[in-house]
């Protein structure tokens, strides 16, 4: 019986942490961009269509 993990789990590990590291740098990225970005409550309706 061989004790150290198997391939799936060290894959599987692998992609966990990737996955973490991409949302965590996607979701502070772009709600930093959001966030620079958001129009003040005067000018919503101001840019509204007229249809």
């Amino acid at each position: 019986m061989k004790n150290k993990p198997s391939l799936w789990m060290i894959a599987a590990g692998a992609f966990a942490f990737l996955a973490l590291a991409a949302y965590l740098y996607f979701a502070l990225t772009l709600a930093d961009h959001w966030e620079s970005t958001t129009v003040p409550a005067g000018k919503a309706e101001a840019t509204k269509s007229p249809m």
